[in-house]
């Protein structure tokens, strides 16, 4: 009578810890799944930031250039070159 109840006792503690066992397994898979979801948006994120680092890089080069210089003229500094005239649409 006393290896029944030990053996009782036996398989309700194996069945915890079973069950245990698989709620922390599923608790895992759910925070894996959640961080392989942030990993994602990060790399996009890094992809974006990277294509806007070469953008940035390109017009730093471009600045460097006569052509560059000229363009920051026209357009930041609105100078223009001899003999050019400049028309303002005033219509709107």
């Amino acid at each position: 009578m006393r290896l029944r109840k030990s053996s009782m006792l036996t398989k309700l503690i194996i069945l915890a810890v079973a069950v245990y066992a698989i709620v922390m397994l599923l608790g895992l898979q759910a925070q894996i799944s959640q961080q392989e979801a942030a990993n994602a948006a990060l790399q996009e994120q890094i992809t974006t930031t990277a294509q806007e680092n070469q953008r940035l890089e390109q017009a730093i080069a471009r600045v460097g250039s006569r052509e560059g210089v000229e363009e920051v003229a026209r357009n930041k500094l609105g100078f223009v070159t001899e003999g050019e005239m400049i028309f303002y649409n005033l219509g709107d």
